[in-house]
């Protein structure tokens, strides 16, 4: 008889702390929400959102960077040969290098290995990768070009002209890649779920 009043208080005990939980309440956003709710809300939330080791390849999370970063910077300089302000050159620099930074991890140091290409998929990696290293070093020519515009040939507009050529090929080409990149993934299917990938590799080619 203990033993089942026992049991029967330990349910009942349990039975009321769900219960109180369930009727625990906090504002969110001036909205009053239970807290069984929200923290239900937050383990799905949990669960959707994905952590960087779970990916395939990070490429994919780094090549954004450049492609927005080197775009801007053709359009910050195309302003500039306009206003001639000294505070642009700045932000132009920092815009350039950043694209230059961002194109040179994508390229090396989180590019996938690939595997089991077919033919068509393997001439896009091609000109994918050819115009992914014409976007960096013409981008890196062009963050040198704009230390010397700074330090050397201030607002000088013909230089500013040179360095804008040079930063809209950057542009151009990244832009290429871009598409080519574009074309792998929903036309090709290179990269869904892993598929023909490899490894991330450093300091190096990948295989085809």
């Amino acid at each position: 008889m203990l033993a089942f009043f026992g049991n029967f208080s330990n349910t009942f005990a349990a039975d009321l702390n769900l219960v109180s939980f369930n009727k625990l309440e906090t504002t969110v956003d001036n909205t009053t929400v239970p807290i069984a709710t929200l923290a239900a809300s937050t383990a799905a939330q949990d669960q959707v959102t994905a952590d960087l080791d779970e990916f395939p390849n990070l490429h994919p999370l780094v090549v954004h960077f450049p492609i927005v970063l080197l775009l801007l910077a053709v359009v910050l300089q195309l302003i500039q040969l306009f206003t001639m302000t000294r505070t642009m050159d700045w932000v132009i620099l920092m815009t350039i290098g950043g694209g230059f930074i961002g194109a040179y991890v994508a390229a090396n140091f989180v590019h996938p290995d690939t595997e089991g290409l077919t033919a068509t998929a393997k001439s896009v990696l091609e000109q994918h990768d050819k115009h992914a290293m014409w976007a960096m070093w013409s981008s890196a020519a062009a963050a040198v070009l704009k230390v010397v515009s700074l330090f050397f040939y201030k607002q000088v507009r013909w230089f500013e002209i040179v360095v804008f050529l040079v930063m809209a090929f950057a542009g151009y080409s990244v832009a290429w890649a871009g598409h080519y990149g574009s074309q792998l993934v929903y036309i090709e299917g290179v990269g869904p779920q892993g598929q023909y990938m490899g490894e991330e590799h450093e300091e190096g080619g990948h295989s085809h």
